[in-house]
Formats: C-alpha cells, sequence, structure tokens
C-alpha cells in the first residue's frame, strides 16, 4: 500500500493525516461548540423521536415499535417506521442525565466522526493510497451536501446514513474487482443504510443495479460471484428483517395517511443552474471543481481509474437526475415518495468524493500538497455554508416534551392511520376514554398500558391510536378483541361484559419473528466469523 509521504517518512505521513482529520472534523463540527441546540427544519421530530426513545427505556420497554411519548400518550408508531438504529446513542444519554441539546450535539459529531473514518476506510481499500483516501474523507465530510443535512435540515436519516453508503461502493468494489473476498463490506453498507434511511437505500440499490450492469462482463466471466452476491443479499435481509417485515405487514393490514397525497416531485425539481448555487438541497460548486484533475491523467486500462471514472459517470448520472432531465411530472405518481429530487445529491456526494480522491492522487506529484489544496477548498465552502444558513440555536429545557403540544411535531404524520380524522385533536382527550353511549372514564396510564374502570357498556374507545399489534384484557386476564374503529382513529376494546380494560402495544406474531430470525441470523453470521478467524489463525501457525 502506497504511503503518503513514502516509507522512510511514514511516522510524518501519519501525523500529516492527523493533522487533516482533526482539522476537517473541527470545522465539520464548528457549531456543536455551543451551550444551546443546533436548529434545522426537522429538528423538532428528531429530538422528539430521541425523548420517546428515552421514556420507552425508562419504562423498561426500549424498542416498543409503538411510541408513548407522541400526541401527549396516544402514541405514534415512529419507530416501527423509521428505523432508530443509532437514535439510541442519544436516547441513552438522555436516559442517564444529559440535557436535550448535549446528547444531540454528541450524536451529531458522533456520526461526522464516523462518516469520516468510514470515508477513509472504504476509499483506501478502493484506491489502495492513502493520499487518494484522506482526499475522499475530506470532501465527503465537508461538502455542502452533507453539511445542509446536518445544520439547516437537520436530516437525520439522511446524515446518518453517510457512515454506511461508502461500504456500499467498497463492497461492488470488491465484488468485480476482488472476487467478493470480503463480503461484509456490501452487507453492512447496505443493512447499516437500511437502518438508518429507507429511501437511501433505494438510491444504493439502484446505484448498486447500475454497477453490475456496467461490469456486467465481469459476471459472465464468473458468474459465481452473482450467486455469492444473492446469497449475502439473503444474509443483509434476514439480519435487517425486524425493521423491514414489521413495516409491510402494516402496511398490507391497514391505511396511512401518506397514501391520501402525492407530493409534487415535479415542482422541486432543480434547474441546471442551481445544481451549483451555495443554498440548502444543492451540491454546490466545490466538489465538482475537484473532479477536474481527470482531464490531467490517462484512462486506460489502470483499474484504479476505471472505477473512479465509472463513479464519476453514476455522480454525474445522480446528479442530473436532480433537474427536469428526468421525467419527474410523468412518473410523479411512481417517485412522489422521493418528495425532494435533490435527495439523489447524496449519492452524488458519495462517488464524487471517491473518484475526486482517485483523479487528484493520481494527477499530482506531491501528495500532501494536493492534500492541503483539497482542504483548503473544502474549508472555504464549509465556512461559506455554515455562514448562510439562518437555522440558529435554540435552548430545549429537560422537561420541553411535557407539553403536549410539542409530542406532536410528526411533521406530515405520513403514518397517521387514515382513521384519524382530525390530527388536531390528538392528545387533547389523552386522559379519557368514551363508551358506546357516548359517557368518559378516566384512563389511567402506566408505562404502555391504558386502564380503563368501572365500565357498563359493549365497547370503550381508549385514548391510544390504533396500529395492528395492540391487545387488550379484563380485570380477569381474559383476552379481549380490539380493533381500530375508535373515535379518530383510536383503539377500539370490545369489553364482552367486562367492567375493566387493560390495553397495551404487545406487537403482532409476524413482529417477534421477525426479531427472532434477526437474532438468529446475527447469531449464525458471528458463528461463521468466529469460526473463519480460528481457521486464519490454525493456518498462520502452521505457516
Amino acid at each position: 500500500m502506497q504511503e503518503l509521504f513514502g516509507n522512510k517518512r511514514r511516522d510524518g505521513g501519519r501525523v500529516f493525516a492527523l493533522a487533516v482529520s482533526l482539522v476537517t472534523l473541527v470545522f465539520a463540527c464548528l457549531p456543536l461548540f455551543s451551550v444551546n441546540c443546533i436548529q434545522g427544519h426537522d429538528i423538532d421530530y428528531h429530538l422528539l423521536r430521541i425523548e420517546a426513545l428515552k421514556t420507552g427505556i425508562l419504562n423498561g420497554a426500549p424498542f416498543l415499535r409503538v411510541n408513548m411519548l407522541f400526541f401527549g400518550g396516544e402514541g405514534y408508531a415512529s419507530s416501527m417506521f423509521y428505523p432508530d438504529f443509532l437514535l439510541y446513542i442519544p436516547s441513552v444519554l438522555r436516559s442517564m442525565g444529559a440535557g436535550i441539546g448535549l446528547s444531540y450535539h454528541i450524536f451529531v459529531a458522533f456520526c461526522v466522526i464516523v462518516a469520516f473514518v468510514s470515508m477513509y476506510f472504504c476509499a483506501l481499500y478502493i484506491s489502495e493510497n492513502t493520499a487518494a483516501a484522506l482526499i475522499s474523507a475530506v470532501c465527503y465530510t465537508l461538502c455542502q451536501y452533507h453539511m445542509d443535512d446536518i445544520y439547516t435540515r437537520a436530516a437525520v436519516g439522511e446524515f446518518t446514513a453517510f457512515i454506511f453508503i461508502p461500504f456500499v461502493a467498497a463492497g461492488l468494489y470488491d465484488l468485480t474487482e476482488k472476487d467478493f473476498k470480503k463480503p461484509w463490506l456490501i452487507m453492512a453498507g447496505m443493512a447499516g443504510t437500511l437502518l438508518c434511511h429507507t429511501l437511501t437505500t433505494v438510491f444504493c440499490i439502484l446505484f448498486c443495479i447500475g454497477y453490475l450492469i456496467v461490469r456486467a462482463r465481469v459476471f459472465m466471466k464468473k458468474p459465481e460471484l452473482l450467486l455469492k452476491l444473492f446469497l449475502a443479499a439473503l444474509v443483509t435481509a434476514a439480519l435487517t428483517c425486524f425493521y423491514w417485515l414489521p413495516v409491510m405487514e402494516q402496511m398490507s393490514l391497514m391505511e396511512f395517511k401518506y397514501a391520501e397525497s402525492i407530493f409534487d416531485v415535479d415542482y422541486e425539481k432543480l434547474l441546471l443552474r442551481e445544481i451549483f448555487e451555495n443554498s440548502a438541497g444543492r451540491m454546490g460548486i466545490a466538489l465538482i471543481i475537484l473532479l477536474f484533475p481527470a482531464f490531467l491523467i490517462k484512462h486506460g486500462e489502470d483499474e484504479k481509474v476505471r472505477t473512479a471514472d465509472i463513479f464519476a459517470l453514476a455522480g454525474i448520472v445522480f446528479t442530473l437526475f436532480t433537474t427536469g432531465l428526468f421525467p419527474w411530472k410523468r412518473l410523479s405518481g411512481l417517485v412522489s415518495a422521493v418528495q425532494f429530487p435533490w435527495r439523489l445529491f447524496i449519492m452524488s456526494c458519495l462517488l464524487f468524493s471517491l473518484a475526486a480522491g482517485i483523479y487528484i492522487a493520481k494527477a499530482a506529484e506531491k501528495k500532501e500538497l494536493a492534500v492541503i489544496l483539497v482542504l483548503s477548498v473544502m474549508t472555504v465552502s464549509a465556512v461559506a455554508n455554515l455562514n448562510r444558513t439562518e437555522e440558529g440555536y435554540y435552548s430545549y429545557s429537560d422537561d420541553y416534551y411535557n407539553e403536549v403540544k410539542f409530542t406532536k411535531s410528526v411533521i406530515g404524520g405520513e403514518w397517521l392511520p387514515k382513521a384519524v380524522s382530525d390530527r388536531n385533536k390528538l392528545g387533547n382527550d389523552r386522559d379519557t376514554a368514551f363508551d358506546a353511549e357516548g359517557r368518559d372514564h378516566e384512563a389511567l396510564r402506566q408505562g404502555n398500558a391504558v386502564t380503563v374502570s368501572s365500565l357498563n357498556s359493549a365497547y370503550v374507545d381508549v385514548p391510544l391510536i390504533f396500529y395492528p399489534g395492540y391487545s387488550a384484557e379484563d380485570g380477569q386476564g381474559r383476552t379481549l378483541k380490539v380493533d381500530g374503529s375508535g373515535k379518530n382513529g383510536c383503539v377500539r376494546v370490545y369489553t364482552g361484559g367486562s367492567d375493566s380494560v387493560r390495553v397495551y402495544y404487545g406487537g403482532t406474531v409476524l413482529q417477534r419473528a421477525a426479531d427472532i430470525i434477526s437474532l438468529l441470523s446475527l447469531l449464525l453470521v458471528m458463528a461463521v466469523l468466529v469460526f473463519k478467524g480460528k481457521k486464519s489463525g490454525e493456518k498462520a501457525g502452521k505457516e
């Protein structure tokens, strides 16, 4: 592996790389050095998600799929439809007493640092060049779209996905250029991305399909690679089925608000010139400029340059697809879930950063000077982005989400049941149940459960938003029938003559099966890794 300064100055190269890394991370994290919490378009919802997980942890139900804090306790299946994989970091910190702002800032800093490290590792694996890896990591961390995801949009799903998508690119390279010696790369990339942001996972799948088509000649010579890829996909699906299988089940059993309106993606498409602007939801000019060294090198049989060319071409395609060159209007019914075409820039950032690292390292004779120039360009770009944002800060008190009105911050509320007729009324009667005659009863809350007593009615509507998986029992422990026909989409319990009912979210049979499949798959993967490690150790000992 080529060292940055050559073998004689290896220690100096490490110091230089460490210095560049620290400068990059300091500038990327500058707004976090504040006692108040950074703001962003979606910050209220994501802080509410963190607070809901904290509530679940403190109530002994850390993995509850219908969070009990939302809508004043009436619940919302945020953890069902939005993966919480990394959000447990700030949630645990909150459970330990850290403030809302501090917990979130530590979480953001963690994501920035790990994204830098993951890109460095993956770029080094692809390029086998320390300078290229360092350049890619700097570009990736400080690029405009990444910074805006964090400090303007507060797009937690996307900026956490930045950690894992480099492994997808490295995994594809490993598949075609190294005979799939490290299948865990693409497995970790796809699984991690799925457990951060579903839409980015779809983009990664599209990239994988395009990459496989471009490199189809490899599979004609070695068709067994496709079988290995298929097996890796099956294992990845099994590892993550605890998330995606319950989502599919819920969508098959009931209708949700997301289906009521189609987002106008055509309206949000960009003009070609807007790609280069310094504003939210744009690529900016800095990263694109750093691709220009591609014109200074030969594009022949060099495997690394060929890979960079594929990445650059794919990045250009993703970038152009944010504009009217893609028929967003004609296909709006199929792609409305994208909401904003410029979300595709997340893939452009990945691919352009990898390509720029390889191109610049190939073109530059003085690698350290090239790294410094790249760091300078990206730092200026990052500072310009931070100066432009107007989101500011806010001081959240630890009891901020004790106010019912703040627990309603679910943005579009896409995963509210369609039966919810008036979203604004949710939470207003959080402590009141209504029977078949319209009489009100006190609803006592204890953790995930709601108990209603002194009943004399055929059914009672309990202040919990219905999702398949709710269960109810009477005072004698007998199971009662429940459905979602209650007032404003709430749980309706058919009392069967009982004068007391207890309602709680216990989950479905399929949810529990999915959890078991994922757990067994994880144990199996760990066992295989241990076995391979022992075999490698024994082989090394014999040699």
